[in-house]
Formats: C-alpha cells, structure tokens, sequence
C-alpha cells in the first residue's frame, strides 16, 4: 500500500483555459514572457485574499523547491529557487508556476490522501502534481503564443528550461 493525493478530474484544456484566464486578467494574454515573480507578489494577492508567501533557506526545505499550503493561502520557496526564478532560471519559475496552481485551485475539501495498492498506476488527468505542472506549463508557453516557434526561441522568450519546452510541445502536437 501506497498513499497518494488525487483531485478531482481535469485536462490539459482545462489547465490551458485557467492560465489563458489569468493572463488575460492582468493583461498578458499576448505576451510570450509571464512575470512569474511578479505575478506572486503583487498579482496572487489581488486574487486570494491573505495570500502570503515566505522564502526559507535549503536547511529548512532540504530537497524541496517549494510547498503550498492551500487552506492557509501560502507557499513557501527554498531560497535558491526564489532567486533563480528571478534571475530568469527556468526550472525555477516553473516550479513557482507549480505551486501557484496548488494555491489556486487546491484545498483540502477537492485534494484528498488516499491509500491504494502500490501496483496501481494513477491516471494523469487526476493527479494534483500532474494538473500543478500542466497549469505551469501553460501560463509560462501560453500554447496560442508558441505555435511555430523553436525550442530555442520558446526558451529564450518564456525563460524556461529545454525540458519544459519540449515537454509543451509534445503535448502540443497531441492537440
């Protein structure tokens, strides 16, 4: 036996619809490059009341990049991830994508712990890790922006990692 989180059923088309969504709220709908950092501090609080973000060192996160608390409207970034997403390290503002996702769209009433045989695979399109990646992805490589583009150029002008551009395109050629 295993435990996993699973959240309710939702595509990639979903995911894509939520980042297209909140582009376009703050008026980014036509930009290739989306101010992740920015977005956290000044924009995430316009959208959740109370929202609230800490950065901790590698000592107190170890190896992880970033945790959400969803009820408490909080996410927590290791240190070296915070900076590296300012500096434009692409990874590291996937990750922050990762969790704003988590803050959004995660509480404890639709994301729930289960435990299941170790032997059963679960499907995408209801794991919670899955859905934070997708909506990432999206908000960072808006899918009506890229088409056509190379891989070099979607890295250069989204500021994101060679794998996070070819995992979107991937998925793209699916659509």
């Amino acid at each position: 036996m295993r435990q996993v989180y699973l959240a309710p059923p939702s595509s990639r088309k979903n995911w894509r619809k939520a980042a297209y969504e909140i582009r376009a709220l703050f008026g980014l709908e036509n930009q290739l490059y989306f101010p992740i950092v920015e977005f956290m501090e000044m924009g995430m609080p316009q959208l959740i009341s109370g929202f609230e973000y800490e950065i901790s060192d590698e000592t107190e996160m170890g190896v992880k990049h970033g945790e959400t608390f969803p009820d408490n409207k909080k996410i927590v970034l290791r240190e070296d991830v915070y900076y590296g997403a300012i500096a434009g390290k692409g990874r590291d503002r996937l990750t922050i994508g990762h969790e704003i996702k988590h803050c959004l769209f995660d509480d404890s009433e639709t994301v729930k712990l289960y435990r299941i045989d170790s032997d059963v695979e679960i499907p995408a399109y209801i794991d919670p890790e899955w859905q934070a990646n997708a909506f990432a992805g999206e908000l960072l490589m808006p899918y009506h922006l890229i088409g056509g583009m190379s891989v070099e150029d979607i890295m250069r002008e989204c500021a994101v990692s060679e794998d996070a551009v070819r995992t979107q395109l991937k998925v793209n050629k699916r659509r």
